[in-house]
């Protein structure tokens, strides 16, 4: 579970971006936040730091030692770019920090919250200079482009797996250029629909809610050419005829056939207590449809504290988020900043009214300048 995350000097931020998860109750995090603001304002760029740190965390080791690291400065300048981010495992706190260029780490910290926030293990460029919980001894073969949890992985050291399945577990729909659509190939998705009656299941459920016709779905598979077996969805809809008609995944339409893929995600994350990432998540979505997604993450139906931060344009939903669960994002001078709705004013928003109206007008920021 996130508990906050911040970055400086990265893409459009050139001073501190956070995100707080926390709440207006001391120890409870929110399992849901909202990103608002126009368009290029900065609220793609503050999930591509999410992303680029499950990346940095998880797959840095895989990539060349001569290779740059994939990331971008505010305008290019040669400055470190800071990034960090505390988060919760097995009721543990952690900390995790780093400062690096595109060519080396230059510092890496761990810190672990028991009674107090303790350092546990600090790098500086390619040498450790603090080691009180790793079974890593100076002779550890650093690499400047990779982190040390990456590193981690790959030599098997069993006391960070669980901060590196952390970072495995952060889904996402962004790249280094933005936002990107995951597409797993249609026969691969039914596949793991038809292993797992669970996932299936959930799947069902969510677009016969959804969807004005769908009433079941089958998937069904066929051998081509190449002796491959190649699976696909069947989608029953309810008709005036004697039996349920059948359409192909193709005949859906563009909503059902994003929630179909992006379902798969929600499943994955929910079921693992992992965080999904969603850019502009509601994307060929009716607006209705939005808070029963977001309902997903609520605590009745989310025992394992998965975490959902999301970008939209849609403004019907800042009322059910609230102003805890509300970042709006602003750009000025090239520069982008955002803020969390409670941290405004209490004469400007008030629990007993709606945000909607002051959002519009507005009052707020967060919105295009027209």
């Amino acid at each position: 579970m996130i508990i906050k995350f911040g970055v400086k000097n990265f893409f459009c931020f050139r001073e501190w971006m956070e995100i707080d998860f926390s709440t207006q109750t001391k120890g409870i995090y929110a399992n849901s936040l909202c990103l608002k603001g126009a368009n290029s304002s900065g609220k793609t760029n503050a999930i591509k730091s999410l992303a680029f740190l499950f990346q940095f965390c998880t797959s840095s080791f895989n990539r060349q030692p001569d290779d740059e690291v994939m990331f971008e400065t505010f305008f290019n300048n040669r400055n470190p770019s800071e990034y960090f981010i505390d988060f919760k495992v097995n009721s543990i706190e952690y900390s995790y920090e780093v400062v690096l260029t595109k060519e080396k780490v230059i510092k890496e910290d761990i810190y672990r919250k028991d009674k107090r926030k303790t350092l546990v293990f600090s790098r500086v460029e390619n040498n450790i200079e603090k080691n009180n919980l790793y079974s890593i001894s100076q002779q550890f073969p650093l690499r400047s482009n990779a982190s040390i949890i990456s590193m981690a992985k790959q030599y098997e050291l069993k006391e960070m797996s669980d901060i590196y399945h952390f970072f495995e577990n952060i889904i996402y729909n962004v790249n280094y250029f933005g936002f990107v659509q995951r597409n797993i190939s249609s026969s691969k998705l039914a596949s793991m629909y038809q292993d797992n009656i669970k996932m299936l299941d959930f799947v069902k459920k969510q677009l016969e809610k959804f969807d004005t016709g769908i009433v079941g779905i089958r998937i069904d598979s066929y051998v081509n050419d190449k002796n491959e077996t190649v699976y696909y969805p069947m989608f029953k809809q309810k008709t005036n005829l004697v039996d349920d008609s059948e359409l192909r995944f193709e005949f859906q339409s563009s909503g059902t056939k994003s929630l179909y893929r992006d379902l798969y995600y929600y499943f994955i994350t929910l079921n693992n207590g992992g965080i999904l990432c969603l850019d502009e998540f509601d994307i060929n979505l009716h607006p209705d449809i939005l808070p029963p997604l977001i309902q997903l993450f609520d605590e009745n139906t989310n025992n394992k504290n998965a975490q959902l931060i999301f970008s939209t344009h849609n403004t019907d939903i800042i009322d059910m988020m609230g102003k805890y669960r509300t970042y709006l994002f602003n750009k000025e001078n090239g520069e982008s900043y955002c803020y969390r709705l409670d941290e405004l004013s209490e004469n400007i928003i008030r629990n007993d009214r709606s945000i909607i109206p002051l959002y519009k007008a507005g009052k707020l920021g967060g919105v295009p300048k027209i």
